[in-house]
């Protein structure tokens, strides 16, 4: 136990102690609905979303990079992998919800297990390939990651449009009641009263905090985000580094545009707006520095319930939503300057350390 302690720096806890802190506040102050757990699990439900893709995103900031495609992402894979299930159901002739008779008489199958199966692995592969792709252009084509997400921001939105025909789809018009449990489990169920989203979010920060902290593509990441140059030279093959940040990042957001779609149960391109700049605030609250180099999975995850606890609190509280914008700008403009004063704050102690070792070694010189 001595050890794990003494591994943990925790000055770097912050965001951990702000997030205990509101919530004893919210708790102490009696806040609307925050004595009741449901309030808790509303909370890990709408963080678990931010969280999952925050893994991903924490490791490409610790790079020195960040995507700005991944809510159009998110709608292009919601959006295919409804389309998915509506291509693998025996559908009815009508879009009657709940139909398990089609009207000529024959038994209405909905979809197969095969069905459901391909529509998920087809969903999270595509997600791999969009990440492959973004880390292609990046490292490959030597495009600047804001130029190569952006380009790849418009072109994944158009996609979920022409995929859907502009035409919201909801689940249970492609499935029987039975089958739609399954979906409505996924985005909205609960185990020992937690939401199921919430342990997918747990799996992949440990997935994520391994590969960070205990992987060679986890060091190689903080080594390129610290100097692309010393990494060259210390054999890091950077290129390759790049396609695999940006591919682990495609493969979360699969799994977490799953999760979203069978939340709302439905999926249209429109879906998921703005949805980046929460993922890269979160990430950014968490202490991870855009200038690279530094990260931790579980500062974003903390981060992520900092700020769900705000937007399902705020309703609660009786705050204007107007003001959640608002809020969330603020909260972002001081994470920046928090990484930037803590930055300034390291490279003073190194200097004062650097001088008081000069100093040390001139008067044992003389």
């Amino acid at each position: 136990m001595k050890r794990v302690l003494r591994g943990i720096d925790f000055r770097d806890l912050i965001i951990f102690y702000a997030l205990v802190v509101l919530w004893a506040l919210l708790y102490g102050l009696r806040a609307p609905g925050f004595r009741q757990f449901s309030t808790y699990a509303s909370i890990m439900q709408t963080a678990s979303f931010m969280g999952i893709c925050g893994v991903g995103m924490t490791l490409c900031i610790a790079s020195k990079h960040f995507d700005q495609s991944i809510a159009s992402m998110s709608a292009f894979l919601g959006c295919t992998f409804v389309v998915l299930l509506q291509a693998f159901s025996d559908r009815p002739p009508q879009e009657t919800v709940g139909v398990v008779i089609r009207p000529d008489g024959v038994d209405y199958m909905g979809i197969s297990w095969q069905g459901i199966l391909a529509a998920f692995l087809i969903t999270v592969a595509l997600g791999v390939v969009c990440g492959m792709l973004n880390g292609v252009l990046v490292a490959r084509l030597r495009i600047p990651a804001f130029i190569a997400t952006l380009g790849t921001l418009y072109v994944l939105r158009g996609s979920a449009y022409l995929v859907t025909g502009s035409t919201p789809i909801v689940i249970n018009q492609v499935m029987t009641t039975d089958q739609y449990g399954i979906f409505h489990f996924l985005g909205t169920g609960k185990i020992l009263r937690i939401p199921f989203s919430f342990y997918v979010m747990l799996v992949c920060a440990v997935i994520g905090s391994v590969i960070l902290r205990k992987m060679k593509l986890g060091r190689d990441t903080l080594a390129i985000g610290n100097s692309v140059e010393a990494s060259r030279i210390s054999g890091v093959n950077i290129d390759k580094t790049r396609i695999l940040i940006f591919t682990l990042l495609g493969f979360f957001v699969g799994i977490a545009s799953i999760l979203n779609t069978c939340f709302v149960a439905s999926a249209n391109p429109g879906m998921f707006q703005r949805f980046e700049f929460d993922v890269i605030t979160t990430v950014v609250l968490g202490g991870t520095m855009l200038a690279g180099g530094k990260g931790s999975i579980f500062n974003s995850i903390a981060a992520a319930l900092f700020i769900a606890t705000l937007s399902v609190c705020m309703p609660l509280l009786g705050i204007n939503p107007y003001y959640d914008g608002l809020i969330r700008g603020s909260i972002l403009v001081l994470a920046f300057s928090s990484n930037e004063i803590r930055r300034r704050i390291e490279v003073g102690r190194v200097k004062l350390a650097a001088r008081r070792e000069a100093d040390l070694r001139a008067t044992a010189g003389s």
